[in-house]
């Protein structure tokens, strides 16, 4: 009977007709003043009715959490004040009725349906501040759950902001902002260990890579799903099979379809070497383990082809860009923060740069290479800092005083790197008319990205940066 009433009245305080922020001012105003907005009175109902079942809430986590996030998320403020609540009293309540003192249940559908409904068109900037301040009002309030309490309410807040950012530039004409957030939500979800969530996002992102042609891209996202995976005959856990998944695999064998996939991408972004790298993988199964010699002389054909083609193929090394978006006027993604991007096949500086502006036309191109100050940093404008900067080649251990072909080690000047670095001659001092090169002076920049090249995207965050200056005279 309660089952039945929770459901009735949501169904009632959510249908479409009932939303004034739909309509017209005149309409509203009509409905308003003729018979209120009778969403408010059904919500105050739910949530007394909530708390009147006392001991009998346990038998509705999770499956009102769903319902009432709906409730939650009408934009009403003073519906919000009063329903939001009900997630503190279920939070209490598993804490309180579970052996383990945790809501993990609750905390884990909430997750999930707050990304339906965010993803659905719902939720906004007001809803997230005010779940924030109201959980934490309530949770500080409390002996037991302050502190795991208040980390649910900044979890909430900070997927909250990375989906509602998700959502607004998934219309943006940019591929690179769209991947950029959809990097950020399932870098979430992979950190909270949602499976389930990651794996969709991930298939966005491969997505976006191939509408783009960024097969490389591609092959390193779809990898991470590879990854998740054993050799085994262990039957796959219906969350990691693909949405175009056609029957029950086993992990092997979806492991084998994906790495199969990953391979055909890297062949075509022309990554050789890792391609023979995860084939040697696949033969390995193969010949030790599923003896299916057919295959594995298949395999075996297919690494010779490429071990031919890094020898005599013609194979264009990209060129990387160092790209700072100083200013207040960028998104909060990009705000303030430094990127080395990877180039396409012969792009070079000037047509990535027109590339880079014309998805901000009001920015402010900079032709200083040097930090901006603080008066650019915290200006309302858009100012963009771009320039080549040179890969630092690591050669792997067992080429290491080796007579290496200089085709093998090509593909390591420009791919397996996370360091690059930038030189701009400076004056230090009075120019010396007798010999101008005196004072002269070269500042190297040494920049190191949150990740190696090549990866899920085609760019990635600075973590840090070092200056070295020394005289050109010495």
């Amino acid at each position: 009977l309660w089952n039945n009433y929770f459901h009735l009245t949501v169904a009632f305080l959510t249908h479409k007709t009932l939303q004034l922020e739909s309509f017209s001012q005149e309409k509203r105003t009509k409905i308003l003043n003729k018979y209120g907005d009778m969403r408010k009175n059904m919500g105050f109902r739910i949530r007394d009715m909530w708390y009147n079942i006392g001991p009998h809430k346990m038998k509705f986590i999770p499956s009102m959490v769903g319902p009432i996030l709906e409730v939650t998320l009408v934009p009403e403020p003073e519906l919000r004040k009063d329903t939001i609540p009900i997630f503190f009293d279920m939070m209490q309540c598993e804490h309180n009725f579970s052996s383990a003192r945790t809501f993990e249940t609750f905390e884990n559908e909430l997750i999930t349906k707050l990304d339906q409904e965010v993803e659905g068109g719902r939720g906004d900037e007001q809803y997230k501040v005010l779940l924030e301040k109201i959980l934490l009002e309530h949770c500080r309030r409390h002996r037991y759950l302050a502190q795991s309490g208040e980390e649910l309410a900044l979890l909430l807040s900070s997927l909250l902001e990375k989906l509602l950012a998700y959502r607004t530039i998934t219309h943006d004409e940019s591929p690179e902002h769209r991947m950029s957030c959809t990097v950020n939500v399932l870098n979430f979800y992979k950190e909270k260990k949602r499976e389930d969530i990651y794996i969709r996002y991930l298939y966005k992102l491969r997505d976006l890579h191939l509408d783009c042609e960024n097969y490389t891209e591609a092959a390193y996202t779809l990898l991470l799903h590879a990854e998740l995976l054993e050799w085994s005959d262990k039957p796959c856990a219906p969350h990691l099979i693909p949405r175009d998944g056609e029957h029950v695999w086993t992990q092997q064998e979806l492991k084998e379809r994906l790495f199969q996939e990953i391979i055909c991408y890297l062949d075509k972004g022309k990554m050789w070497e890792k391609a023979i790298e995860l084939g040697k993988q696949l033969a390995k199964m193969h010949e030790i383990h599923m003896f299916d010699f057919m295959e594995l002389s298949e395999l075996l054909k297919k690494q010779a082809k490429f071990y031919e083609q890094i020898m005599h193929a013609m194979r264009p090394q990209p060129e990387y860009f160092a790209v700072g978006y100083h200013g207040l006027g960028f998104p909060s993604f990009l705000r303030n923060k430094m990127f080395i991007y990877r180039g396409k096949e012969y792009e070079w500086l000037e047509d990535f740069s027109l590339k880079l502006l014309s998805q901000f036309p009001n920015a402010v191109r900079m032709t200083s290479t040097a930090p901006p100050g603080d008066d650019i940093c915290n200006s309302p404008g858009q100012h963009i800092q771009c320039f080549t900067v040179k890969p630092v080649l690591t050669v792997p251990q067992r080429f290491k005083d080796k007579g290496v072909p200089e085709q093998i080690l090509n593909y390591y000047r420009h791919n397996e790197v996370d360091q690059f670095q930038y030189s701009r001659p400076f004056r230090k001092g009075e120019k010396d008319p007798d010999n101008e090169f005196a004072t002269m002076w070269i500042e190297r920049t040494t920049y190191i990205t949150a990740y190696r090249f090549p990866g899920i995207l085609k760019w990635f965050e600075v973590k840090s940066a070092s200056v070295v200056r020394s005289s050109t005279h010495s």
